[in-house]
């Protein structure tokens, strides 16, 4: 923790099995850093449960938790193999059902911005799956913790863009796949980066080998278990203005994805992919402070 228990800080390597072929981190490692991280914040602020989560005691006995139904994430360069990465995250309440975590990624050693990404939390019952307003005592807890002001790692330009709709049928599409056992994490579902990952299957092959992927935005909607089948599909459409002049370079490529479970959508996902990957690291947008 740092900052009066505001802001927690987080060393990370980067280990050999969070690389690619180009030896740098790839986007699911990111995300998986970027969960650790809010993880043990969580157990730091909250402490566990009895059943070992991370989570206030009134939420427990309330029988709420709080879902993420939002991610954003920008990489201005991916980190090499043995690189020290600091990650530092914090939190704050957004409305009256829901909460926000931040994250800012630097190179240890030299304090260089490597990547930012936010997130929003709704909170809902667990029994009945729909969203409830935040209990006043755990809102006042959670006052405590919050930045003042707030802060934003991304700037509201990016991240207030609605995600548009993909065509029927998609022109690109990946292998369809079955959600394996070793997919679900600890709240008995998938885990949300393995939405990542499923998106990235219908993007074509020279865009994933030879381009950047600046950003990914996805959207949460429903929940997926083990055995599902599911396919993704993905259409290129036009970038957002925002990032064209705000560190994506000139000419990106964007996809609108769709993750699809017989009918029903589980996530949709937008991808901005900038100059190939060794070209110089993407310049960072101006967050608010």
């Amino acid at each position: 923790m740092a900052e009066d228990k505001r802001i927690f800080l987080e060393e990370h390597r980067i280990r050999g099995n969070e690389v690619g072929p180009s030896q740098r981190l790839t986007i699911t490692a990111v995300a998986n850093i970027l969960q650790e991280a809010a993880g043990n914040h969580a157990v730091a602020m909250w402490g566990r449960s009895s059943e070992g989560f991370a989570t206030d005691p009134e939420l427990q006995e309330a029988g709420l938790i709080f879902v993420m139904t939002r991610m954003q994430i920008q990489m201005y360069r991916y980190p090499r193999w043995g690189d020290l990465m600091q990650v530092e995250t914090w939190f704050q309440t957004a409305g009256k059902l829901g909460a926000q975590r931040d994250w800012v990624l630097r190179d240890k050693l030299t304090g260089e911005a490597l990547g930012a990404a936010t997130s929003s939390w709704v909170m809902i019952n667990i029994r009945t799956r729909r969203p409830c307003r935040m209990p006043e005592l755990v809102r006042v807890k959670s006052a405590f913790f919050a930045r003042e002001p707030p802060r934003q790692a991304l700037p509201p330009a990016v991240t207030r863009a609605k995600l548009p709709n993909i065509a029927t049928p998609a022109p690109l599409r990946g292998h369809r796949q079955v959600a394996r056992r070793t997919d679900m994490d600890m709240n008995g579902h998938v885990n949300n980066v393995a939405y990542l990952a499923w998106c990235l299957e219908a993007v074509p092959e020279h865009v994933f080998r030879d381009y950047h992927l600046y950003q990914m935005e996805i959207d949460f909607k429903a929940e997926c278990h083990a055995g599902d089948v599911i396919s993704s599909q993905a259409e290129q459409i036009a970038p957002q203005e925002a990032l064209t002049h705000n560190g994506a370079g000139r000419n990106p490529s964007c996809f609108v994805h769709s993750i699809l479970r017989a009918e029903t959508e589980l996530v949709r996902a937008r991808t901005t992919w900038s100059a190939p990957i060794d070209a110089p690291a993407a310049k960072p947008p101006k967050a608010s402070h």
